[in-house]
């Protein structure tokens, strides 16, 4: 009525009284992280191969980490030099020595229940099942797994299974938590430079033997400068020869005489007749 034109701006994209936005539209909320499904997970590093994915089969091998292996993935690994992995030589992984479950299935039918805690192997001392719900070490010397809770149940200096003796820093978890794999990671460490350190001892000890042997035997030979020449050495040979003559005719005084008659009697034989032109008869020189 006043006549003012009053210009109101607009407001784009909503807020201008035809819809009202939520709290979810307008503030940026944190996603919540991914829960893992853990008897999928469980399942993947308790019947798998780390390496390649395979079900784990016969034979299993495993690592100072404490993680399984097929043979065949960890010949193809050492023979593929692309693929980046700590296991270099056949050495650093050892051959397990499990114990078949009797009542594990394989077969897998869509009418079944599907047992996620069944496995293949089990503990040969107190009959667990190795399927991640419970913790499993081995020993490194001899391969042997067996359940943690029997080592505390029944302790022993031994190896339950096959008897060999029983170190603890050989003692490796089976798939173990992060901070065993930390501590695993540190073990093998300090193992790797301990071996790399004694290998230099002995090469050192070695190289000492040896320079030894070679002065010892430079000693027992003359230097060039001492060693005699050939006319020298030919000279002290007749040298000696000649001693060794007049030691044998003074050592042998008997001998030598019978020698001495017996030359003169050879000179008797051949000179007679000098001696008998030599003789003159008394009656001519009167």
């Amino acid at each position: 009525s006043s006549g003012i034109n009053a210009e109101w701006p607009l407001r784009p994209g909503g807020g201008d009284g035809g819809s009202i936005p939520t709290r979810c539209e307008l503030v940026k909320l944190k996603k919540a992280a991914e829960v893992k499904n853990k008897d999928q997970h469980m399942v993947g590093k308790w019947q798998h191969c780390a390496l390649s994915g395979q079900t784990l089969a016969k034979p299993i091998m495993s690592c100072r980490l404490g993680r399984l292996y097929n043979k065949e993935a960890v010949i193809e690994t050492l023979l593929d030099k692309s693929i980046k992995s700590h296991i270099k030589k056949l050495s650093d992984v050892v051959e397990l020595k499990l114990t078949d479950n009797a009542v594990y299935n394989s077969e897998i039918k869509a009418d079944l229940y599907i047992d996620h805690y069944s496995a293949p192997f089990v503990c040969p001392v107190i009959g667990l099942e190795m399927s991640g719900r419970y913790r499993f070490i081995y020993n490194w010397s001899c391969g042997c797994a067996i359940s943690e809770r029997a080592t505390i149940e029944i302790p022993s200096e031994t190896c339950h299974k096959c008897g060999t003796p029983i170190v603890k820093e050989d003692l490796i978890i089976i798939n173990g938590t992060e901070e065993d794999i930390v501590k695993l990671t540190e073990q093998m460490k300090r193992r790797k430079e301990e071996s790399k350190k004694g290998k230099k001892s002995k090469n050192y000890v070695v190289s000492e033997a040896t320079s030894k042997d070679k002065l010892s035997v430079n000693n027992d030979e003359p230097a060039a400068d001492d060693k005699p020449s050939k006319n020298k050495r030919h000279n002290i040979q007749d040298g000696n020869d000649k001693q060794h003559k007049k030691t044998k005719v003074s050592s042998d005084p008997k001998e030598s005489k019978n020698k001495f008659e017996d030359t003169n009697s050879y000179k008797k034989l051949f000179h007679k007749n000098s001696e008998k032109k030599k003789k003159v008869p008394t009656a001519t020189l009167r």
